[in-house]
């Protein structure tokens, strides 16, 4: 592991989290403890025997740790230790800084609807920060995006999310690409919306959820970075 030799919080924690692909593997595991197959499957355009090098990098730091799992999993399972669980504030705070940048649009980009459930946590504030009165709308909502689905649950303690199956059940279902469903939930649009089913009265609880986002009401490209 590199060091830039300072006695400083930031370097020091950039010595152990700064280096390239490390912050994104960190962010797939706070959606979920991941096998190895699962991480390099959503990691489009990382070498397998660098993904190894910062899983290794990881574990020895203390950032990560892994279990073998019996069947049906059958495998060494990676997730994040309670204090690597600490990284999600900071990175969250950090994607919430990078939002302007997705006013451009995916273009070329890779997309996974897995990522979502990070934007999900980027897009809300936590329950405590929303003003006085105000409170998230309960609801739960199926997003269906880029091969991966998601379950999305609001309620008074939050907005939350995680992937699911393709056949959950749910108030409200949300089909499209990242790039549409990610314009939606941030209480935005795109040139082509994302398909949105479900009852009268859960769709008003779903204009009322993307109306709480930090980016609703804003064009991200005017945000302040």
């Amino acid at each position: 592991m590199k060091s830039y030799g300072e006695f400083c919080a930031l370097a020091r924690a950039l010595d152990v989290i700064g280096d390239r692909w490390t912050m994104l593997i960190v962010r797939e595991l706070l959606v979920g403890p991941s096998r190895y197959s699962d991480l390099s499957r959503a990691l489009p355009g990382i070498a397998t025997n660098l993904l190894a090098q910062r899983l290794r990098t990881l574990e020895e730091t203390g950032v990560v740790a892994s279990s073998e799992e019996p069947a049906p999993v059958s495998a060494r399972v990676y997730y994040l230790t309670e204090w690597g669980l600490g990284l999600q504030r900071p990175l969250v705070e950090l994607a919430r800084w990078g939002v302007p940048l997705m006013s451009a649009g995916a273009g070329d980009d890779h997309n996974r609807g897995r990522w979502l459930v990070f934007a999900i946590m980027a897009l809300y504030p936590e329950a405590a920060a929303l003003p006085a009165q105000a409170r998230f709308p309960t609801l739960t909502a199926r997003i269906d995006a880029d091969g991966d689905s998601l379950l999305l649950v609001s309620g008074p303690t939050g907005v939350r999310a995680s992937v699911t199956n393709s056949d959950e059940s749910a108030e409200v279902t949300i089909a499209g690409t990242s790039e549409q469903v990610f314009a939606m939930l941030s209480g935005g649009c795109a040139d082509t919306p994302a398909r949105i089913t479900g009852s009268t009265d859960a769709l008003r609880r779903l204009s009322e959820l993307t109306a709480t986002a930090l980016t609703a009401g804003h064009d991200p490209a005017d945000l302040p970075a």
